[in-house]
């Protein structure tokens, strides 16, 4: 009686593995403050030091607002290379062809990244995608500047933005 379960899990396990994600696709975006507006890039890991990942685009929307992005720069549709995005660069919000609207203190966002690791040349089978991405606020620093904060993007809405200190973090 015990060997039925068994065979029946021995069946069932790999195919639900093949239903998962493979490890590493997706990935916390870092989130970076350049001249009052935020820079997006990737994580310091072995794989983005080696191989960095080469980025078909990225978007930003408002959190909570069905997803329709504010801004949005999609480097296949605008028939641009894509670039790779090891972790000492990253893309500044709202450069590119599509105007952005200014991010504003009290609203939460989030931005994806997408693109793939380049894998090996001429082998296109060991490409991987990849997704990178962080829900964030804005803080006005002093009055002087915006600074971008990562947040958590299960945290309620109503809960607005948690508070932050003088210094701005």
């Amino acid at each position: 009686m015990t060997r039925l379960p068994l065979t029946l899990l021995g069946l069932l396990l790999p195919m639900m593995a093949s239903c998962s994600s493979p490890a590493g696709r997706y990935q916390q975006a870092t989130i970076q403050g350049r001249d009052g507006v935020p820079c997006f890039g990737v994580p310091d890991t072995h794989e983005t030091r080696v191989n960095a990942p080469l980025v078909t685009g990225v978007s930003v929307m408002e959190v909570g607002t069905g997803g329709t992005p504010l801004w949005e720069h999609d480097f296949l549709r605008e028939g641009t290379t894509e670039p790779a995005l090891p972790p000492s660069q990253c893309l500044t919000y709202g450069e590119g062809t599509a105007s952005a609207p200014a991010l504003r203190p009290g609203k939460r966002y989030q931005v994806e990244i997408w693109g793939r690791t380049p894998g090996t040349p001429g082998k296109k089978d060991e490409a991987q995608a990849r997704v990178f991405s962080a829900c964030f606020h804005m803080v006005d620093v002093a009055g002087k500047s915006m600074k971008p904060v990562i947040s958590d993007c299960a945290t309620a809405l109503s809960a607005g933005p948690p508070p932050v200190r003088e210094d701005g973090t």
